[in-house]
């Protein structure tokens, strides 16, 4: 059996509109438009601007919805919000406030 890695500092990080990027940034995330553009749904991790709504959520349930990935409560995700994977065994993973104006990020790895 493989073990999960996950490696975090735990700082939460704001999260900001892609109208606040840099204009080089903005560039990668062409399919936001509109009124969209002033969502807080990006966050600068390790030198990377992520969308954080362009994921994948994670639910700790027997209820699917849409693509969630359903895990057991003992499940080293089962703490985190949602992932993009990189690979089939690594990625990044967010775990946001309440309020999803702040978010923990973190990277896996198998």
């Amino acid at each position: 059996m493989s073990t999960m890695e996950i490696k975090t500092d735990n700082k939460w990080r704001p999260l900001a509109a892609l109208a606040d990027l840099p204009e080089k940034a903005q560039k990668e995330f062409e399919y936001i438009d509109g009124d969209s553009i002033y969502d807080l749904r990006f966050v600068k991790y390790k030198g990377v601007w992520y969308d954080a709504m362009d994921t994948e959520r994670i639910t700790i349930s027997t209820y699917r919805m849409g693509w969630d990935m359903l895990v057991a409560k003992d499940h080293p995700f089962a703490k985190w919000s949602a992932f993009i994977s990189g690979s089939f065994f690594s990625g990044i993973l967010f775990k946001f406030d309440e309020d999803f104006e702040q978010v923990i990020v973190g990277r896996y790895c198998s």
